[in-house]
Parts: C-alpha cells; sequence; structure tokens
C-alpha cells in the first residue's frame, strides 16, 4: 500500500461521496474505487458503508481516517523540512459575510508559508463542515465575550466586531448625521424602513435576535425587504432609502455612512476566529495558527 492511497481515502473520507472525491481529484471514479479497495484488502476491513446516503465511515473507516491523518501530515512536514513541499489544497468554510473580508487575510498567512496551493470555499454559518471533517479550517463567530467551546476544535480569535445601522450618503439620515455630528434618537430611526438578511449571512449573532443581531423584539423596525445575499443588500442599500443593521468592517469596506444613534441600550459584538481540527497534523494548518494549543 503507497500513502498515496491514504491521502485518496481521506479525500473520499471527506466528500462522503466516491463521484464527488473523484471529480476533485480529476480521476476516473473505478481508478479512486481499486485504491480504495486495496486499503480495505490491506488492512482487511470495510472502511466505508457503501449506502444510497453516500460512502460513510464505518468504525474502522473512523479510526483509520484519525491515524491516516495523522501520518499525512508527518509525511507533509518531512517533505517541507527536506525543501519539497508538495501543493496542498485547503477547504476552508465560513459564513459568507466573514468569509468575504477575513478569507484574504488567512490566505495571505497561509502563502508566506506554502506559495503553492489551491481553494475549496464553502458558505456555512457554523462549523458543522469542519466537525464533518468537510473542511480543513474554518472562520466563525461568537457572541463578544464568549470563546468556541468544543472539545475537539482549537480556536484563534482574530478580532471583535461591533455592528452598525448603514445608509447610502444621499439618505436623509445620513446627510443629518455628517451636517450635525450628532446621534439620531433611536425612535426616530425606526421610523425609516429596513432591509435585512433573510438567513444569517454574518454567522452567530445576538441570542433571541434576528438575522443580523437587532432586537426586533425590543426596538421594532419597519422591514420593507429581505435578501439572501450580501451584494444585493448592499446594491440595494445605496440606492434606495432604506437602512441596515450590519458588521462595521463590512459598512467601512463598502464606504457607508454609519448612523450613531442614542436611546438604545443594546449592541451586537461578535469575535472572529479561525479554527482548525485539533487531531490535525499537516504542517501548513499548524503555521496558520499563531499560537498551539
Amino acid at each position: 500500500m503507497k500513502i498515496e492511497d491514504l491521502h485518496l481515502f481521506v479525500e473520499v473520507a471527506k466528500e462522503a461521496s466516491l463521484r464527488n472525491a473523484a471529480v476533485r481529484l480529476s480521476m476516473q471514479p473505478g481508478t479512486l474505487s481499486k485504491a480504495i479497495k486495496r486499503i480495505e484488502d490491506y488492512y482487511q476491513h470495510e472502511l466505508f458503508d457503501r449506502t444510497g446516503h453516500g460512502w460513510q465511515l464505518t468504525p474502522a473507516g473512523k479510526l483509520l481516517r484519525e491515524r491516516a491523518v495523522e501520518l499525512l501530515g508527518i509525511h507533509e512536514k518531512i517533505e517541507f523540512e527536506l525543501g519539497n513541499p508538495r501543493r496542498c489544497h485547503v477547504r476552508v468554510s465560513g459564513p459568507a459575510g466573514v468569509l468575504a473580508h477575513y478569507l484574504p487575510t488567512v490566505v495571505n498567512r497561509l502563502s508566506t508559508h506554502q506559495a503553492d496551493h489551491s481553494l475549496d470555499i464553502k458558505i456555512a454559518p457554523d462549523l458543522s463542515p469542519l466537525l464533518k471533517h468537510q473542511v480543513d479550517i474554518a472562520l466563525t463567530t461568537t457572541l463578544a465575550g464568549q470563546s468556541v467551546v468544543l472539545p475537539s476544535i482549537y480556536s484563534e480569535k482574530i478580532c471583535d466586531v461591533p455592528f452598525v445601522i448603514v445608509a447610502s450618503k444621499h439618505h436623509p439620515l445620513a446627510i443629518h448625521v455628517a451636517t450635525h455630528s450628532q446621534p439620531i434618537d433611536i425612535q426616530t430611526v425606526l421610523t425609516h424602513p429596513f432591509i435585512v438578511p433573510s438567513h444569517p449571512v454574518y454567522g452567530h449573532t445576538v441570542e433571541n435576535s434576528s438575522e443580523d443581531g437587532w432586537f426586533d423584539s425590543e426596538f421594532k423596525r419597519k422591514i420593507t425587504a429581505r435578501v439572501d445575499d450580501i451584494s444585493t443588500l448592499i446594491a440595494l442599500v445605496n440606492t434606495q432609502p432604506w437602512l441596515a443593521y450590519m458588521p462595521q468592517y463590512l459598512a467601512e469596506h463598502e464606504q457607508l455612512p454609519i448612523i450613531t444613534t442614542r436611546g438604545c441600550p443594546y449592541a451586537c459584538v461578535q469575535s472572529i476566529w479561525l479554527c482548525r481540527q485539533k487531531n490535525v497534523q499537516y504542517h501548513w494548518i499548524h503555521q496558520l495558527f499563531q499560537e498551539e494549543d
């Protein structure tokens, strides 16, 4: 059995599908199936339950995946130390808004250590893909002051981010703030329509709040539109007399005027985290993190 066979096994385990793994690896499904059969014959165990729900790992397969990842990590580190690292394939997940802003920073950090790499990006509001070993690293959010509390996950905080109310530069509230440099009473703000995301594109926000972290139960907004993606939301904020509530990094990146308010005791503040599995041994993954567990 070759070490490359273990690499193929891990890829099939990540995809939970022989066909999907074959497409990603640019291989014929039959060739990939033969590699899996070689490993099963070598260890004399069935590694996958080949059902209509995809290729699910058996107990023996789960054990081999854990050990194979460790072995492949050692092999990759040897290649790196000998000056001949292979191209790494990086799978990363996270909420759409967080990925759009923070993924470039992660990629830049990776590029300083591993110049030759490829990326697969998966939009996900939580850490489910990482917990299922479908991705290698994940960006996620918690409320400020909270951490990622999962026994199998190592996390590193990137920053804390407050949420702000935004409008177009032509909105009367934006003009008022620019002219008078004074916050606007929250009740006045609530007389204006809002546009909101239809799902948590910014990741985890305040408990019992709306998808964008606003407390509509306490400060009811007049919601005019709901959209599925951030780009549409921003385009409509720029062209319509609508307000939006979003992370400050996004408001600043899009150069949207921030509407400061008074009279509202609630605020959403997120922590942004970079996460990985604790038992992952890949050298390039460890290099992404500033500290070690």
